[in-house]
């Protein structure tokens, strides 16, 4: 698996801290985060699950997975009872867990939608955003890294091993936050940041109208509640 530092594109993945009572966590340098953070706070699910892979030439595939919040991929139970990383493979269209769809996009990989058929459609990424933390800072750690302006975004891709991960920070200690991003789906299932942006260019007619609607209702885009109350708004156009 490959790690990638993301720095142009953090602007996508403003989000808000996940509300967990164990979030942040703290991992000491040289230490891997799977050993420090559970297993439920990294994944999607509590356990893995029985999932439909559907794929864009029509055909479907049935395994049982979960989804990575650390490496942002889908893992999967090989017949060896191993688990193993799925590619980001383009000829994977979604997964389909039955009371959970996540769209496989080309861009912007892994996203979970909104599980019903009107458009446009919420969807959104939750990840772990890792933290690299100097030497001499307070306790070992930084008591003054703002989150919401470090451009440090950790993305795993590829098929890289995990030493790629551990060499990159085996020389900090690491704060580990856990957060979301959110997308917005068309009728033709394109993923598009969640902005005005993007709503406006989904729905270019109503411009004006949804304007004003943003406007007086004062919607925040990185609010999950705002963002369904404009859904619902421009469903009903």
């Amino acid at each position: 698996m490959k790690a990638l530092i993301v720095t142009s594109l953090f602007f996508l993945f403003q989000g808000e801290i996940v509300g967990q009572s164990n979030w942040p966590y703290r991992v000491p340098a040289g230490v891997k985060v799977e050993s420090i953070v559970p297993f439920d706070e990294l994944y999607l699910f509590p356990a893995f699950r029985k999932c439909s892979i559907f794929y864009v030439d029509g055909k479907s595939s049935l395994a049982m997975a979960n989804y990575s919040l650390l490496y942002q991929k889908m893992v999967l139970i090989s017949v060896k009872k191993d688990t193993t990383f799925l590619k980001n493979d383009y000829l994977v269209q979604k997964y389909d867990f039955g009371d959970t769809v996540i769209l496989n996009d080309y861009k912007y990989g892994l996203v979970e939608v909104q599980n019903d058929s009107l458009f446009p459609k919420l969807a959104r990424k939750d990840f772990v955003h890792l933290i690299p933390v100097d030497e001499g800072t307070f306790d070992g750690y930084s008591n003054f890294v703002d989150p919401s302006t470090t451009n440090i975004v950790l993305r795993r891709v590829g098929n890289d091993t995990d030493r790629v991960l551990e060499d990159q920070f085996a020389r900090s200690n690491i704060i580990v936050e856990k957060k979301v991003a959110f997308f917005l789906i068309d009728r033709n299932h394109r993923v598009f940041p969640a902005s005005g942006k993007y709503i406006y260019r989904i729905l270019p007619r109503h411009k004006n109208t949804i304007r004003d609607f943003i406007k007086a209702e004062s919607i925040d885009f990185k609010s999950e509640a705002g963002l369904h109350k404009l859904l619902d708004f421009c469903q009903s156009l």
